[in-house]
């Protein structure tokens, strides 16, 4: 019976960034003002270093981010899941196309353009393999 390969924690969080560059939907977990989780279904692109996502000043997700920018971020295909923790940043008009080097795309909701940035902190994984 084979052994199973076990890598070291540093491997592990290789092989966790290479899952978020390679997918682009992911849940974003924000606190609402009463203490619950809003969660939000996002696009997302991870850059090597930041998770980024773009939504409109009029969201929730805005909203509960400039109240407590202590968020998570899961990603998932089939069994495995990265989950991220951190704190999110907001940067809009020209700090946001700054930091992309880019205009930030129109959105379909009302409000601003906002990129959230989100640099992790923790990180989670489950049944991840390389």
């Amino acid at each position: 019976m084979p052994t199973e390969k076990k890598y070291s924690y540093q491997e592990l969080r290789q092989i966790a960034e290479k899952f978020l560059i390679n997918h682009k939907l992911g849940v974003l977990a924000t606190g609402r003002k009463n203490g619950t989780a809003q969660q939000s279904l996002v696009s997302y692109t991870y850059d090597g270093s930041d998770v980024l996502i773009t939504a409109s000043e009029s969201t929730a997700k805005i909203k509960n981010i400039r109240k407590n920018p202590g968020v998570s971020f899961a990603v998932w295909k089939d069994e495995t899941c990265v989950v991220v923790y951190g704190e999110a940043k907001l940067l809009q008009g020209k700090n946001a196309e700054n930091y992309l080097g880019h205009a930030l795309n129109p959105g379909l909701q009302p409000g601003e353009r906002t990129l959230i940035v989100l640099k992790p902190t923790t990180w989670r994984w489950a049944r991840i393999t390389g």
